[in-house]
C-alpha cells in the first residue's frame, strides 16, 4: 500500500511536495482505514480525492508517479537521454536533479525507495526498510559522470552474493536504475519492491482502456457476469454481451498487427486489440489458427422483449468510461494489495455515477487503495468520505504547484465542505478575471 509520495523539480512541482495516505485524527468512517498490525506500520487511508483548478497540477502529480514507475519498470536504453521534465519557470532548476520518493508497505514491512536524476544519469538511488524504532539502509548508490561512483549495501549476504551485487552495480548504466537491473539479472533480494511498482500500482488516465481480456476467453466467468451487473446497476441500459466471430479479421484489424500477435500468442493466453473507434477485438490461437471475435453489448428492446446488439461506437462516452473503470472494483489476483490512481474520475460521468462509483469502492472490504483527481464538488460529502481523504493542488504566483490536505484547515464535522470549497475557503479553484467584452 502507498504511505507517502514525494516529488520535486518535475513538471509544475518546484520545491518538494508530499502526498500522504496516512490516516489523520478523524473519527468518521473508521471502516475506511486499514489499521496497522502490532507496533509496525501506520494506519492508512483506503481512498483520497485530489481537487484543484484546471492547470493547477493535479494531473502532474499523477504523471510524476507514472514517470517514476516507468523508470523503475521499463527505463531507457543505455546511453539514451532520460525524458524527465524539470520545472521550467525557473532557469536555475533546469540543471538541478528531479527527485522521486515512495514510502510503501508490503505485507507488514515498510520500505522507502527513491532516486534523483537529471537528463543524463541517475545521480542517487536508495532503498531503506523502516522499522518500529529505526531505519535500515538496504542499498545506497551515487553516480558521478559516466560511472557508478559508489554503492553501499546494508543487507547481510554471502560473499558470493555480495560479489554479484557489486558486479551488477558497477555494470549498471548511469542512466538506469539499479533496482531494475537487479530484477533483469534475476537477483531476488529486492524483487518485492520492484513487483509493487509493476503489479500493484495501477494508473488510469482519461484515455486509458481496460482490455476486458477475461471476457475474451469465450466462456462464462465471474468477471463478465459481474461487469454486466455493474453496468446494469449504473443504469447504462446494458443487459448482456455477445462475442461475434470475425471471419476476415484483416478487414477490421491491420494485417501487420494480426501477424505480430499470431507469432506471440500461445494456447493459454489471448490478446486484446482496441481500435481508434473503441471496438474491442479478442484474439486467441486454437490449433495454430488465429481466431478473432468482437465484443458487442446487449440492450433490451422493451416493446418486443428481445435483445439488440450494439457496436462500441453506438455506446455513450460515459458507458465506455465505465467499461474501463468498473474492473477496478473487482478483487485482484492472489488478493494482492493494490493502489489504483484514476486521473479525472468524473470525465464523461454524471455526478451521480461518480458518487456511486466511489461509494461502491468504499463499501468493499478490500486491501485496495483508490486515489482520484476530480473537479466533482458533489463528492465533498462527509457522509461519504473523511476529511483527511480530501487533498488540494494549487499553483502559486510563480507557477509552482503545492499539495495540501483539508486536515490543515480543521473544519468542523458539520461544516459544508462543498460550499466552503466553491466559495474558495480552501483555495485550489479557478481565479477568474472579468474581461471587458
Amino acid at each position: 500500500m502507498l504511505i507517502r509520495f514525494r516529488v520535486s523539480n518535475y513538471l509544475s512541482f518546484k520545491e518538494e511536495a508530499e502526498f500522504s495516505m496516512v490516516a489523520g485524527k478523524v473519527h468518521q468512517h473508521p471502516e475506511q482505514v486499514v489499521r496497522k498490525t502490532g507496533n509496525q506500520g501506520v494506519d492508512l487511508l483506503r481512498a483520497a480525492m485530489i481537487y484543484g483548478a484546471n492547470a493547477s497540477g493535479k494531473s502532474n502529480l499523477v504523471k510524476a508517479i507514472d514517470f517514476a514507475r516507468f523508470m523503475i519498470t521499463e527505463g531507457v536504453r543505455a546511453k539514451s537521454s532520460i525524458p524527465r521534465k524539470p520545472f521550467k519557470l525557473d532557469e536555475a532548476f533546469s540543471n538541478q536533479p528531479s527527485k522521486f520518493e515512495f514510502e510503501i508497505q508490503i505485507s507488514e514491512k515498510i520500505f522507502v525507495y527513491g532516486f534523483k536524476l537529471d537528463n543524463k544519469r541517475v545521480q542517487e538511488e536508495w532503498l531503506r526498510e523502516v522499522r518500529a524504532s529505526s531505519e535500515k539502509d538496504i542499498f545506497y548508490r551515487v553516480t558521478a559522470s559516466d560511472e557508478v561512483n559508489q554503492i553501499n549495501f546494508g543487507i547481510k549476504v554471502s560473499k558470493k552474493e555480495k560479489d554479484l551485487l557489486e558486479l551488477v552495480a558497477q555494470t549498471t548504466s548511469p542512466n538506469r536504475l539499479f533496482l531494475q537491473e537487479c530484477v533483469e539479472r534475476n537477483i531476488k533480494h529486492f524483487s518485492n519492491v520492484y513487483e509493487w511498482f509493476e503489479k500493484s500500482l495501477v494508473i488510469i488516465y482519461p484515455s486509458s482502456y481496460h482490455s476486458l481480456s477475461p471476457i475474451g476467453s469465450g466462456s462464462a466467468n465471474t468477471f463478465s457476469d459481474s461487469l454486466v451487473k455493474y453496468l446494469e446497476h449504473f443504469s447504462t441500459g446494458i443487459c448482456g454481451y455477445s462475442l461475434q466471430s470475425i471471419k476476415d479479421p484483416s478487414v477490421e484489424i491491420p494485417p501487420e498487427i494480426l501477424e505480430k500477435l499470431g507469432q506471440e500468442l500461445d494456447v493459454e493466453h489471448g490478446a486484446t486489440v482496441i481500435t481508434p473507434d473503441n471496438q474491442r477485438f479478442f484474439i486467441k490461437k486454437e490449433a495454430e489458427q488465429i481466431k478473432v471475435s468482437k465484443l458487442l453489448l446487449s440492450h433490451r428492446d422493451k416493446s418486443s422483449g428481445s435483445n439488440i446488439l450494439f457496436e462500441m461506437e453506438d455506446e455513450s462516452d460515459g458507458t465506455l468510461r465505465l467499461l474501463d473503470l468498473i474492473p477496478t472494483l473487482f478483487p485482484m489476483k492472489n488478493q494482492r494489495s493494490s493502489v489504483i490512481i484514476i486521473d479525472e474520475l468524473d470525465r464523461s460521468l454524471h455526478p451521480s455515477l461518480s458518487y456511486e462509483f466511489l461509494s461502491l469502492f468504499l463499501k468493499q472490504t478490500t486491501n485496495k487503495q483508490l486515489i482520484v483527481t476530480t473537479h466533482e464538488a458533489n463528492l465533498l460529502d462527509l457522509d461519504l468520505i473523511r476529511r483527511d481523504e480530501i487533498w488540494f493542488v494549487e499553483k502559486n504566483a510563480f507557477g509552482a504547484s503545492t499539495v495540501y490536505s483539508l486536515e490543515e484547515f480543521s473544519p468542523r464535522y458539520d461544516k459544508d465542505i462543498r460550499k466552503g470549497y466553491i466559495l474558495g475557503r480552501f483555495g485550489a479553484i479557478p481565479m477568474l478575471g472579468h474581461p471587458n467584452f
